[in-house]
């Protein structure tokens, strides 16, 4: 393929992903989701709060948004974590004591300085399937030395029911975003053929 339809190809692409964007980005109210991670931090004195999605494909949970991270900046194994026990189980978590469970957050420490102490997490179910498509999960209760309570998980369970559409929405629109993904990259492959054939010429 000469130059210049590697080029026209790579505009097709860029297109296309801008377009599958474009499209992602509106799936689940994803700002929605994003503001009730700045909320409940502050409602319920936490250090920190994030939003996952249940990837079934591969048996994995990623993170669409929360404090401090971006989306799928984490990927978690559905097992060996609390939120890949809470979206299998569609049971909730509450661990005041986290130090005696050793799993995928022990790794999180060690790569990002980030000690979890404590969590609540609950999961969100999408009302189509009845599937667990998610979870909401709280870190680090303040001051340092409180506990979760079955009050806030109450009141958080609450919340996931109100958020069953956002978060299903996406749980079902995975295909797009793994698109996406597969589309980056086929630009960044076709970008660096294009740079190498640009420097022999």
């Amino acid at each position: 393929m000469d130059i210049a339809k590697l080029i026209f190809k790579l505009d097709e692409l860029k297109t296309k992903q801008s377009h599958i964007d474009e499209t992602w980005q509106k799936t689940g109210n994803k700002a929605f989701l994003g503001f009730m991670t700045e909320l409940l931090p502050m409602a319920l004195q936490a250090e920190r709060c994030s939003i996952f999605i249940s990837n079934p494909d591969d048996n994995s949970v990623w993170i669409q948004c929360g404090t401090g991270v971006k989306e799928k900046q984490i990927t978690v194994p559905g097992k060996d974590s609390v939120v890949g026990e809470v979206i299998a189980t569609g049971k909730k978590i509450i661990d005041n004591d986290l130090k005696k469970r050793i799993g995928v957050h022990d790794l999180i420490a060690l790569k990002t300085g980030f000690i979890a102490r404590n969590t609540l997490c609950v999961p969100v179910l999408d009302r189509q399937t009845h599937m667990t498509a998610g979870a909401i999960q709280l870190l680090n209760k303040l001051p340092a030395g409180e506990e979760f309570s079955g009050e806030e998980s109450a009141l958080v369970e609450k919340l996931a029911l109100h958020m069953q559409i956002n978060i299903g929405n996406l749980f079902l629109s995975q295909e797009m975003a793994n698109a996406t993904i597969e589309m980056g990259k086929e630009i960044e492959r076709l970008e660096d053929k294009l740079l190498k054939q640009s420097v022999l010429l």
